[in-house]
């Protein structure tokens, strides 16, 4: 006989359907030993390898050869390539499988994970379409189309999916893990940490649950067991990107450590990465040569920092300096095209590794790179472990250290940054503002304020609620105690969605506030919600952010608390600049004085409203040009110090 029959093949299928993958390939060896051109067994040889995790390509595409209209052959090469990380050479196999047999569920399925590989969402997501169409009850092509639409910010029809799929089997972590990811996008946090919860109690070692779960919990404004489940999932996975960015996200905002606490953690994440070796004897250190600076980010789009990035960014001297964008935006929109627009180069790395990245930094001879973004979503401090560039930069982002070692500078200012300040970086304390503001182009019209109509003062915080804290809650329970007549609006997306609405307002009752009094709410457009506030208060001892500036360019003013420097003093910086430091409280008790003091001066109020936008546009905050002059300044010092060296 010059080729095996069935009979051959059935004990090899029944080692697989046993689990005994090792016995299998030695079968499948034997087999090819007297029948080697048999496809069928390659194609059981190539399964066996690919299950044991060992190499399987040769066996697999020998596969595909003598079967060559055998769809789940080609598939199974596909799925060897594309572990290979041949995403184009999988693609083709994949295709000539689905050729061969357009109904094969698990072929678009294995296509759908090739092209969401190479970023391409929206084809992967019509391949796992299709698999379900086919399949409908297919777990894991639903599993991975939510995450798919997940990364398509399509938040709530992955949460349906990750649903569905966890109405097929119960049992399913990654899944209960994932919705509630979902659920905290779309502010559903109530939700979002029962789905972690139960996640845990299905598996109580999983790492991505246990952060996770920390991560909702301080979104509940609720540290009590932040650092337990943060230490957990480090104990599990010491080592993930992820976990650790998270991690110090967090605490960052923790209102319970002290800063030397939090620092050291971002000191201990920076220890993680060795030295890199590098030599820059050859790097150009002529005086007074134009700077190649390079900004990296994943911001040059809709986001916040755009307020921060364009004043920068248009009023940078391009005869002084040379501007390299290195931009890991996830997906581009209008504005990415606009800040296209102020760079002499535009360099996308977002499908480049680290070390790829640091490449092209060093192929560009940057002298000065800049880190945009710290350890908030998607950074790229890893391109920065490996040092690029000779002078490396952290500025706006989590707007602290980044706790690298091989980052020397970090650009903040004399207010958020005094004396005894800890950061892993050598401070640079420019002029007045560590930032300069732009506002939207389109806002609202100021109102007055509106204790003149009600006759009573209104309260507003209008910012994340990871900012919020049993400290933040009990002080304005002392405030509006001392002022019966006074209202409180929470003005953010989380307040609107009713579990979350709910959880809160049993929060202020625990602190002693009548929930009567509080209005919880998420304005449709937040420039016009802050017409409804006389007095924004600042969150502690993690400051506000963009939520000042928007309450101040609306004629709000900001009572804030001097706290942690330097996040904790964001808004002691801007008020000072503003010339307002008497809204800038140094303990809990003044904070709650000045409040009811500022309460009283409905005038005063209406004085500041009026005012506040010329106020603004005259300060230090609103000017672009002259900061851009103060940061080039800085750039140039640091590379006149390197250069000398």
């Amino acid at each position: 006989m010059t080729r095996p029959d069935a009979t051959d093949f059935d004990p090899l299928i029944r080692l697989f359907q046993a689990g005994r993958h090792a016995e299998m390939e030695a079968g499948a060896r034997d087999l090819l030993a007297r029948y080697p051109q048999a496809g069928f067994a390659w194609k059981i040889l190539g399964v066996a390898l690919q299950v044991q995790g060992k190499p399987a390509l040769d066996a697999l595409q020998m596969a595909a050869e003598l079967l060559p209209d055998d769809a789940e052959a080609h598939s199974n090469l596909g799925n060897a390539l594309k572990d290979l990380r041949q995403p184009d050479a999988a693609l083709t196999s994949y295709r000539r499988a689905l050729a061969l047999a357009p109904d094969f569920a698990e072929a678009h399925f294995n296509l759908g994970n090739a092209l969401s590989e190479l970023g391409q969402f929206d084809a992967a997501a019509a391949s796992y379409r299709r698999a379900l169409e086919i399949k409908p009850d297919y777990l894991a092509a639903l599993f991975n189309l939510g995450n798919t639409l997940d990364e398509l910010g399509q938040w709530v029809a992955a949460t349906q999916l990750y649903r569905r799929a966890l109405e097929i089997n119960q049992a399913y972590p990654a899944a209960q893990i994932n919705l509630g990811v979902t659920l905290r996008q779309q502010h559903c946090y109530v939700e979002a940490e029962q789905s972690l919860r139960r996640a845990l109690e299905q598996q109580a070692d999983n790492a991505e649950a246990r952060h996770n779960h920390a991560l909702i919990l301080a979104m509940l404004s609720d540290y009590r067991q932040v650092l337990a489940e943060s230490d957990a999932a480090l104990a599990l996975k010491p080592d993930s990107a992820a976990l650790w960015e998270q991690r110090l996200y967090v605490l960052s905002y923790h209102p319970d450590l002290a800063a030397l606490e939090i620092y050291n953690e971002f000191k201990r994440w920076g220890a993680r990465f060795p030295e890199p070796r590098v030599d820059f004897s050859r790097h150009d250190r002529s005086p007074r040569r134009r700077l190649r600076v390079g900004y990296v980010s994943p911001d040059f789009r809709r986001h916040t920092s755009r307020f921060f990035f364009w004043p920068l960014f248009a009023n940078h001297n391009h005869q002084e300096i040379e501007l390299y964008a290195y931009a890991n935006v996830k997906q581009e929109d209008e504005f990415t095209a606009k800040f296209k627009t102020q760079f002499d180069h535009w360099r996308d790395i977002r499908r480049l590794n680290d070390r790829d990245a640091a490449a092209l930094v060093r192929e560009d001879g940057i002298d000065i790179l800049v880190d945009c973004c710290n350890h908030m979503n998607d950074d790229r401090l890893g391109v920065f472990t490996l040092k690029p560039a000779p002078i490396q930069v952290t500025w706006l982002g989590a707007a602290w250290t980044t706790g690298l070692p091989m980052v020397d500078y970090v650009l903040l200012d004399p207010f958020i940054a005094p004396e005894g300040t800890l950061t892993r970086e050598k401070i640079v304390r420019l002029p007045h503002f560590f930032v300069a503001y732009q506002p939207p182009e389109e806002t609202a019209e100021i109102a007055a304020p509106p204790s003149a109509r009600n006759g009573y003062v209104t309260y507003g915080y209008s910012g994340r609620t990871e900012r919020l804290n049993h400290h933040t809650f009990r002080v304005w329970g002392e405030i509006l105690r001392a002022q019966p007549e006074a209202r409180l609006i929470l003005d953010f997306a989380p307040f609107a969605d009713p579990p979350t609405q709910a959880y809160y307002r049993g929060v202020l009752r625990e602190h002693g506030i009548d929930p009567e009094r509080v209005t919880l709410r998420k304005s449709d457009n937040i420039f016009a919600g802050l017409n409804d506030i006389d007095i924004l208060l600042d969150c502690f001892p993690h400051s506000g952010g963009t939520m000042l500036f928007d309450a101040l360019w609306m004629g709000v003013p900001v009572l804030t608390l001097a706290g942690r420097p330097p996040v904790g003093r964001i808004g002691a910086s801007l008020m000072t600049n503003l010339g307002l430091s008497d809204w800038v409280a140094d303990s809990e008790d003044e904070y709650i004085a000045k409040a009811a003091i500022f309460a009283a001066d409905m005038a005063g109020l209406v004085e500041l409203r009026t005012g506040m936008r010329q106020r603004m546009v005259s300060s230090p905050v609103m000017d672009g040009a002259g900061f851009a002059r103060g940061v080039e300044s800085a750039y140039r010092e640091m590379f006149d110090n390197w250069a000398r060296q």
